[in-house]
């Protein structure tokens, strides 16, 4: 009787074992991230124990320091690591020493932490978390999908980027731990979701859309968090008219963005709390109504910018990545320039791929 009590017990642990696996692979087939179930919190915890416990106000030496990804010339493999550097061109520090192609990284708000993806196994970029000084790191995304652009949540609790699902990039949400992932759109075909940006102070999240089946260029549009109010902030019959990259100010109420607008790549910025009002209202909305304003003049010092407008800390400086005739070696560097348009300053001034910066 006793052999038989155990031997019905431990088919009941083994059944409810290959339930709760199947309920997970079911659970994940949606999302394209099928060894999620390897990622989740527990006892493993506490060697993560600085990734998900900040310290109590954050990192204040890392804030005005610019983040970025960078690939050295005079290497064969694009060894892309992550550095900082100083606002003025100083101070670069080497963070990462993977040499695995570490992109697109982003300060949480803190600045305690940076989220990032990085080329694993199969080449396909995954996300990643890390401390700031590199002693916890922790993959966030698996799967057969590309994983790109992550962007933080105001209160670095989630994390919203871009997932290639069957080859078509969608955005999703998903918490510090890799689970709860949600998808937020559903485009297919051609079309493409790109570039996400949470707003710092609400749970509204910008990107580009490009509805590739209209031959129409991107456009900037919006979506809560939870999947929700999802809409278009610059509606435009010109096909050849390319908003993307949205980037916003530290209190949120102004959004800068890059556009063909003047027929060449510059950087734009409008009011975005006077267009939310607006649109609460249902009312109708001009250019002057929303402070649409060409920021930049960089096509008159040949200045190209490439990606990445992002706003510092005190809301006074962009940064981008572009290339330009100041530097007459290949390279991609890093430029400043005040929120006014003035001030442009290289301040890589390398032959290296400087990219993706973050503020």
């Amino acid at each position: 009787m006793k052999t038989n009590r155990l031997t019905i017990v431990a088919l009941a642990v083994v059944i409810i074992f290959l339930s709760g696996c199947a309920k997970t692979s079911m659970d994940n087939k949606n999302i394209g991230n099928k060894d999620n179930k390897k990622n989740v919190a527990g006892s493993d915890e506490a060697q993560y124990k600085n990734l998900y416990n900040p310290p109590a106000g954050g990192s204040p030496e890392n804030v005005g320091k610019i983040l970025f990804a960078s690939d050295p010339a005079d290497t064969p493999n694009a060894d892309y690591d992550l550095f900082t550097i100083d606002p003025d061109g100083k101070n670069k520090k080497q963070v990462t020493t993977f040499g695995k192609f570490i992109n697109h990284p982003v300060w949480s708000p803190e600045h305690s932490r940076i989220v990032y993806t990085s080329n694993v196994g199969n080449k396909k970029e995954k996300i990643f978390i890390m401390t700031a000084d590199g002693s916890e790191n922790r993959q966030l995304t698996f799967g057969d999908n590309f994983d790109k652009f992550p962007t933080w949540s105001p209160d670095g609790k989630q994390i919203a980027y871009i997932s290639y699902i069957d080859g078509i990039p969608n955005l999703f949400v998903m918490d510090t731990y890799g689970k709860n992932v949600k998808q937020l759109t559903f485009v297919t075909g051609k079309d493409t979701v790109l570039w996400p940006s949470w707003s710092p102070v609400s749970d509204t999240i910008a990107f580009s859309y490009n509805k590739a089946g209209d031959d129409i260029d991107f456009r900037l549009q919006i979506i809560k968090s939870d999947g929700t109010g999802q809409r278009e902030i610059l509606s435009s019959n010109d096909k050849d008219l390319s908003d993307h990259e949205p980037a916003w100010s530290p209190d949120g109420k102004t959004m800068y963005f890059l556009s063909n607008r003047t027929s060449q790549m510059e950087i734009w910025k409008l009011d975005y709390e006077k267009w939310e009002e607006k649109i609460m209202k249902n009312e109708k909305i001009t250019d002057n109504d929303i402070g649409l304003k060409l920021v930049s003049h960089l096509s008159s010092v040949n200045v190209n910018p490439d990606h990445r407008p992002r706003v510092s800390p005190d809301g006074q400086k962009i940064v981008f990545y572009g290339v330009g005739s100041d530097w007459k070696q290949p390279g991609t560097n890093l430029y400043t320039l005040n929120v006014d348009g003035t001030g442009l300053a290289n301040i890589t001034r390398s032959t290296d791929a400087n990219e993706w910066p973050d503020w």
